[in-house]
């Protein structure tokens, strides 16, 4: 009697987990749960008879059969939502919302994420904190970061934050806030559009906004499951308040930009991206932003992270310094 209630709930367990997806090693040892995503020649699946996820060499196997509709970009850079199923080993059948289907070298898979119906689970965050006290001069500094970001088969947006407050006596307060947002159209061959809005309020360089609209169009270099390398380019409009003399400014400018993100190796990656603004209404000014993270994860979602931004103009407002630069350490925690 015992040992039929043992096999009930084994039974009800497996039938009631939301996903049956399936995967066979070249071993010859089959796995079923949910497949997760695939990162970094790394594919994670949720079993209902493990309370961890599995992390499996992708070159370990060779049939993969998924339920849910899948988002995947393939060695080319071909970006395609449909269904995935083998039929035969080292191989897999794409099938098309459409119907129609199309076979692919298991090894031309190189990120894969399961596609959610609802909105929430599409999203992802963090958010980053980091407090400094020391004796000389009572000083103390405040940083606080985050951000959120949203994937969809042709559309990814993001969203992001810093403000850093640093206050110590007989000198003045620096604050510094920096705001963007950005939406993605994922296009073929690489190609994307893109539309951007930011906002920069600085005191190094006495500057009381800045906000920036931006729009153009980018396209990657290099995309594989370790890494990807984009250029982009388009036009900007400036519109700037100083806390000085300086008169409001409204400007025009060509925006030329480069991203580099290294992703998930392990517990390390990294993103990096530089701006150079040539102005196309005021003689001779150019400016630039560069930005980088850097994170190390930790247990429980949590992570170790540096940024690093710089902004530069060559004709920044009357005492404003031309650049400035913050450079952060501290602990963040990432969700969904």
């Amino acid at each position: 009697m015992r040992i039929f209630f043992v096999v009930l709930f084994v039974s009800i367990s497996a039938t009631s987990f939301t996903q049956n997806d399936t995967i066979r090693v070249k071993n010859g040892n089959v796995l079923f749960g949910e497949i997760k995503t695939l990162r970094s020649g790394v594919l994670t699946m949720e079993t209902p008879y493990s309370d961890k996820d599995f992390n499996i060499d992708f070159s370990k196997i060779e049939l993969i059969n998924i339920q849910r509709k899948c988002f995947i970009v393939l060695s080319g850079g071909r970006r395609l939502t449909g269904y995935i199923k083998s039929q035969k080993p080292n191989e897999f059948t794409f099938t098309y919302p459409n119907g129609a289907t199309e076979s692919f070298r298991m090894r031309e898979l190189i990120i894969l994420d399961e596609l959610y119906e609802r909105f929430w689970k599409r999203l992802s965050g963090n958010i980053d904190l980091s407090y400094n006290i020391t004796r000389a001069n009572s000083a103390r500094q405040f940083t606080l970061g985050g951000g959120l970001s949203y994937r969809g088969p042709v559309w990814l947006s993001s969203a992001k934050f810093t403000s850093l407050d640093s206050r110590q006596d007989n000198t003045e307060n620096i604050k510094r806030t920096d705001i963007d947002g950005q939406l993605q159209r994922i296009l073929p061959k690489n190609w994307y559009l893109l539309g951007n809005i930011s906002y920069l309020s600085n005191t190094e360089q006495a500057l009381n906004s800045r906000y920036s609209i931006r729009a153009g169009a980018g396209r990657f270099l290099a995309l594989n499951n370790k890494l990807s390398w984009g250029v982009s380019g388009g036009l900007n409009l400036n519109l700037e308040n100083f806390s000085d003399d300086t008169p409001d400014r409204e400007s025009t400018e060509i925006f030329i930009g480069t991203n580099f993100n290294m992703f998930d190796f392990k517990d390390f990656s990294l993103n990096t991206n530089l701006d150079i603004f040539p102005s196309l209404s005021e003689s001779g000014r150019w400016r630039a932003d560069y930005n980088l993270d850097i994170k190390w994860d930790l247990p429980f979602d949590f992570y170790l992270k540096t940024n690093v931004q710089f902004n530069y103009d060559n004709q920044a407002a009357a005492t404003g310094s031309n650049f400035d630069y913050i450079l952060t350490t501290g602990i963040g925690w990432s969700f969904n």
